[in-house]
Parts: C-alpha cells; sequence; structure tokens
C-alpha cells in the first residue's frame, strides 16, 4: 500500500472514531418483576443503556419528558435493545403494561441537574405512578450533586 496524505489522514481520522466508540459505555438497566433496576441511571453523551429480562415487558420513552429534539424509542414487547443517547438531558421511560405499578425509569445524560427538568416536572403526565418517577428522580439528581 502506498502512503500519502490521504491514507493517514484517513487512518487518523479512522483511529479517532474507533477511540471514540470504545470509550463509550454500556449501562445495563434491568426489569425486575414490575421495576426497573436501577430506577434512574447516569451516563455520558454517547453512552447507551440496555434493557435486559425484558420477558412480557416493553420500554417506551414518554413523549415530552425527553430532550427536546431527542429521538424517542419504544421496544417491543420482550425485547432485549440497547438505546445508545447522544442528546444531554433527562430521559423518563415506562413499560406500558406496568406503569399502573410504578415501573418507570429514567437515564440522565450529562449535565446535572439536566436542562429539562423544568419542562418534565411540568408536564401534564407529571402525577400518579409518572410522578412518583419523576420525584425519584428528582431525589437521584440531588444524591449526584
Amino acid at each position: 500500500m502506498l502512503i500519502n496524505k490521504t491514507n493517514i489522514a484517513g487512518l487518523v481520522l479512522a483511529s479517532a472514531l474507533w477511540s471514540q466508540i470504545a470509550m463509550a459505555d454500556v449501562v445495563e438497566v434491568k426489569a425486575v418483576v414490575t421495576k426497573f433496576e436501577p430506577a434512574v441511571v447516569f451516563i455520558k453523551p454517547g453512552d447507551s443503556v440496555k434493557f435486559t429480562n425484558m420477558a412480557g415487558h416493553d420500554t417506551v420513552a414518554i413523549e415530552g419528558m425527553i430532550p427536546e429534539g431527542a429521538q424517542p424509542w419504544k421496544s417491543a414487547m420482550g425485547e432485549e435493545i440497547t438505546i445508545t443517547l447522544d442528546k444531554e438531558g433527562a430521559y423518563v421511560y415506562k413499560c406500558t403494561p406496568h406503569v399502573g405499578n410504578g415501573m418507570l425509569g429514567a437515564i440522565v445524560v450529562g449535565k446535572v441537574p439536566p436542562a429539562n427538568l423544568d419542562a418534565i416536572k411540568a408536564h401534564p403526565e407529571n402525577k400518579g405512578m409518572i410522578g412518583r418517577a419523576v420525584r425519584q428522580l428528582e431525589k437521584e439528581l440531588e444524591a449526584h450533586k
């Protein structure tokens, strides 16, 4: 292979991209009976969350309770999925069939407190079990400072 500036630039770029991928973390959230463990996780932008033990469960981002412009997700029932989150903020999610049992969780990406916390607290669905999950998020944020 002939070494020239284009080849070197390509190798440097590929190396940088692989370094970023290798440094990204994967955090596991496990469905246990009718709750997610842990209920709140903290990650860096570009990290991933892997949902495991999902038999009888799904995971769905709650509309309006994720950062503006962020991509929501919705798994199929029983699907173990891994999501990668790049946009900073808090993401509140639920298990559709078990939301009434309090099967909700939150992911905080980047800065604490997240920029969208006030929007989450003001959201019309912030009541009942979802409200309980938001209060848990606030408690974890306070402990994480």
